[in-house]
């Protein structure tokens, strides 16, 4: 029999056996029809999902690939990023093999029933599957085994992140993806070629830009056996307008406001000191303000850096009104000794 076109729509809630439909050949004829219900039956009859295809062969190829959906935050205070994505894997297992060129469009009501690869994010903090309205996954079955299978994931992962540089620093961030169960021998993961995972409208962010995205292999060791494993390292450059706005000009403002009380008399102290004391609570508090918003770090970020020179500079407009006060002491206390005496 000529190829056969699967149309294809299983939405049962109670059982996958609910709906039957049928196709035609190609030439359009009625002979030989076969219902999804008998097909899907015929196939997982007899199918062992707790063993992984060809087990007693060489290892299950499964190409992964991904599209962004949206960049949820990154999070300096608890160094990790969250990704909303379609995440695609794709494999072949014989068992499943229908024996027609076309492809089966199946509901995620079938995945109970089949083989589905381990994998899982080394890296992440928290990962989850959307259900609304219903479960957001999906499996195709393929001519000759080829299993596809899709859902929408999002995942939390954690991100070293290195602050020396902030605000104008680059973080480069990867999410990593292995089997958890099986060792290379047994499954082998392989990136999908001429994915373009990241789209144009991702790549400018609130307070960062996403400047590339690096595809890469891993092969860790463990106790157990060695692992195959992805690796996709995302490159992010933050925009540091908003400290410039925040931080950076304030600061330079409280400096300038600070010398003011150079040009002061120096009989006129309620004002030079009331000036001098509120710059420096000032710049303290932008310090204490920017150190609420950033990993407590064991080092000194640039900012800081920035921020402390400028604190320093409002104490020393202080610290100046104190010193010229007491030469002025020093001075007048020497001018009357010397009056006394008869200088």
């Amino acid at each position: 029999m000529s190829n056969y076109i699967f149309y294809i729509f299983i939405f049962c809630s109670w059982s996958p056996n609910c709906i039957c439909q049928s196709y035609k050949d190609s030439n359009g004829t009625t002979g030989g029809i076969k219902t999804i219900t008998g097909v899907l039956n015929k196939l997982l009859t007899g199918y062992d999902r707790r063993v992984r295809p060809n087990y007693e062969g060489g290892p299950v190829v499964v190409t992964v690939g991904f599209t962004l959906l949206s960049i949820d935050s990154i999070n300096v205070i608890d160094m990790d990023f969250s990704l909303d994505m379609f995440l695609r894997q794709e494999w072949t297992d014989e068992r499943l093999d229908h024996g027609t060129n076309d492809t089966m469009f199946l509901s995620n009501h079938v995945m109970d029933r089949v083989w589905l690869p381990d994998s899982y994010f080394v890296n992440s903090k928290d990962a989850k599957f959307h259900t609304v309205t219903t479960a957001n996954r999906m499996i195709m079955l393929g001519p000759k085994g080829k299993v596809k299978y899709n859902a929408r994931v999002t995942v939390k992962a954690y991100c070293s992140m290195d602050l020396k540089e902030f605000p104008m620093d680059t973080q480069f961030c990867s999410l990593v993806f292995e089997s958890y169960g099986y060792i290379d021998k047994h499954i082998t993961f392989l990136w999908e070629p001429n994915m373009k995972p990241v789209p144009e409208s991702l790549k400018e962010l609130p307070q960062y830009k996403l400047n590339g995205l690096k595809l890469s292999y891993t092969y860790t060791i463990y106790i157990v056996g060695n692992w195959s494993g992805l690796n996709a390292t995302f490159e992010f450059e933050r925009t540091y307008s908003y400290f410039i706005y925040h931080a950076y000009a304030p600061s330079a403002i409280i400096v300038i406001i600070s010398w003011i009380g150079f040009v002061l008399p120096r009989d006129k102290p309620p004002a030079r000191i009331t000036l001098g004391v509120t710059s420096v609570l000032t710049v303290v508090t932008i310090l204490t303000m920017l150190s609420n918003h950033v990993a407590k770090v064991n080092y000194v970020k640039r900012i800081d850096q920035y921020l402390i020179g400028c604190f320093l500079f409002v104490f020393g407009s202080l610290l100046e009104y104190a010193v010229v006060l007491f030469l002025g002491t020093v001075t007048f206390q020497y001018g009357a000794w010397n009056y006394e005496e008869g200088y």
